[in-house]
């Protein structure tokens, strides 16, 4: 395939990413854990970024909602990526643990992806995410009414375990831009019959369409807006728009605004060669609810390491 073709192709394959996201993400039911630095974190959500750059890396997340309230979501991740020999293979490994009250969820999956060149500037990543969900939810640990006839739903223990996790995603980028769609559960799994009282947030199709923009590349200063798309089909669709500036390839500081009513703080730091340090903070803009607790706090930390020790590696903006 001529080089010169391939800028062409390169358009149509971005316009057809949009397009699917266009597509799956005209609404959102419930609420699926992101992270608000996924920005530089795109694998929670895309197994096409799993590998992307030539570094060795394992990265941590933490995220907890609603400080002050007992009982708030917890939300906790681990990510490790890695390319291969040859660079245009991926993979990784994603863990996630998230907890509400008395209800669990636990994800384990694996990530492989694929680079194609389409010219000499832009790639195409393709990408496949496979695994099993853990649920339990210890409905007969809830404290209800003693006054109230008993509620049979709450007479037994949820715990399902093994269900299958499958998603799919694609990620155009060079080193002006990138965007990225993403379905990380693509199907439904059987739950057991009569039960309707538990959550089965991995079973919805959420999309994500997530693009940024980098400018000042070859400056100390550099500037990134960026957004994210979130949906699920029987709701609406989610819109965080940030903005984040890179002082000396050192430390970032950026906001964003979500449009659930909420505003984000982002900080990052690179303390050492290897280790990166991030923290952020969303806060509700409503008063009726930002009265009742102190913020969502995110804590990020990553650890990269030239493996393959090739003589050159791509600098990382995203």
């Amino acid at each position: 395939m001529k080089i010169g073709t391939n800028t062409y192709q390169a358009k149509r394959i971005l316009l057809l990413i949009v397009l699917m996201g266009a597509f799956f993400m005209h609404s959102q039911a419930q609420t699926d854990p992101i992270f608000t630095q996924y920005m530089n974190s795109i694998q929670t959500v895309n197994p096409a970024y799993a590998g992307m750059w030539q570094k060795v890396g394992i990265q941590v997340l933490a995220r907890q909602y609603y400080v002050g309230q007992t009982g708030a979501p917890v939300t906790r991740a681990v990510n490790l990526y890695s390319p291969v020999k040859n660079e245009n293979n991926g993979i990784g490994l994603d863990i996630s643990d998230d907890r509400i009250g008395y209800e669990k969820r636990l994800t384990v999956t694996a990530d492989y992806a694929y680079q194609v060149r389409l010219d000499w500037q832009t790639y195409l990543r393709l990408g496949l995410k496979a695994g099993f969900i853990n649920y339990e939810n210890l409905l007969t640990k809830y404290k209800l009414d003693p006054y109230d006839t008993p509620d049979v739903m709450f007479m037994e223990d949820v715990d399902i375990n093994f269900m299958v996790s499958w998603g799919i995603g694609a990620m155009v980028y060079n080193k002006d831009y990138y965007i990225s769609f993403s379905i990380p559960q693509i199907i439904n799994n059987n739950f057991q019959a009569n039960r309707n009282n538990y959550s089965s947030l991995a079973e919805l199709k959420y999309g994500y369409l997530i693009g940024g923009y980098i400018f000042g590349k070859q400056r100390q200063i550099r500037f990134k807006p960026s957004f994210m798309f979130k949906g699920a089909i029987g709701g609406r669709i989610q819109l965080d728009l940030s903005a984040n500036v890179e002082f000396r390839n050192k430390f970032w500081i950026g906001a964003m605004y979500r449009t659930n009513n909420t505003v984000a703080a982002v900080l990052q730091l690179t303390v050492m060669k290897n280790v990166k340090l991030g923290y952020a903070v969303d806060y509700s803009l409503s008063q009726e609810f930002r009265k009742y607790q102190l913020g969502t706090h995110e804590i990020r930390v990553v650890y990269e390491y030239d493996f393959y020790k090739r003589p050159y590696t791509k600098k990382r903006f995203f």
